[in-house]
């Protein structure tokens, strides 16, 4: 019997991770989907081999970067150097407010910060100055929510989460916008194979010469101009390496272009090179998605 592929994901089961995971890895005879209690842990069991793929939210249309995710891409310790990324799928999210009773007797709100965060209108007018409780997913939310019989707790969760736990709908589709989604990376380590074909984006990461010279950014976004490749996204969070000052930043530059032969190929190794001459610590971190 063949062994299956083993891909983590952020848990527990029903999380919104764990259905993008299965838009990634559908065939339930080849694919073994694990579910893991953070985004860091994904990152962890894919470095060490334990998996051979793991699947993360990266952004989201409403709220933006998810920040335990670039916090792992930026590896700061330098004990993900293996970890790149090698897909990419999209994820519509909608939002459920599941508990038990009525509106009225929810206290308390659970949910991960993204969710929060794509949901402030819908609270603001329905549940104004109600607490709200942030951990590791909306299915651990939901899960948490579930135990409280009183229904006091809620939690802001998918609707597969809230029937797997047996949850009552007190508020559906709650989402600030209806067009609300999710995009999530599939990571591997450096030489696996490519999961999502796409029109080829690249990921980099690197902090400029120095944040004292003006334009020292603009001279590297530059390069790509140059080079004809276009910028899907641009995201940074605080440096915090080693020879690195409080207030500098570790940037993330997502690109389109395919490596290998060609034109697209050149102008990605010329792009690379750029990089290479007029950044610091530069790392390439996944391409031809």
């Amino acid at each position: 019997m063949t062994e299956k592929t083993k891909v983590a994901f952020l848990g527990p089961v029903a999380s919104y991770s764990h259905q993008a995971t299965k838009l990634a890895f559908p065939d339930e005879n080849v694919n073994e989907l694990i579910p893991v209690k953070t985004i860091r842990e994904v990152f962890d069991v894919v470095q060490a081999g334990t998996t051979e793929y793991g699947v993360v939210p990266f952004e989201n249309s409403t709220h933006g970067p998810v920040s335990f995710t670039l916090d792992a891409l930026a590896d700061r310790q330098d004990d993900l150097a293996d970890v790149v990324v090698c897909g990419e799928v999209y994820l519509g999210v909608h939002h459920y407010l599941l508990g038990y009773g009525s509106l009225q007797n929810v206290k308390r709100v659970l949910s991960h910060p993204q969710a929060f965060g794509q949901t402030t209108k819908w609270f603001k007018k329905n549940l104004p100055g109600v607490e709200t409780v942030e951990v590791s997913s909306t299915s651990r939310a939901a899960e948490m929510a579930s135990e409280d019989k009183t229904g006091e707790s809620a939690a802001v969760a998918g609707l597969m989460a809230g029937e797997r736990y047996g949850l009552e709908v007190l508020g559906s589709k709650i989402e600030d916008r209806e067009d609300n989604t999710t995009r999530f990376f599939v990571i591997r380590r450096k030489g696996g194979g490519e999961v999502l074909k796409g029109k080829g984006k690249n990921l980099v990461s690197f902090s400029v010469g120095s944040h004292d010279e003006p334009g020292a950014l603009a001279e590297v976004l530059g390069c790509f101009k140059q080079r004809g490749l276009n910028l899907t996204s641009i995201n940074s969070v605080p440096g915090l390496r080693e020879g690195m000052r409080p207030f500098e930043y570790l940037f993330f530059i997502e690109f389109e272009g395919r490596g290998g032969d060609g034109e697209d190929g050149e102008r990605v190794k010329g792009v690379l090179e750029d990089l290479k001459e007029k950044t610091r610590g530069w790392r390439y971190l996944g391409g031809g998605r």
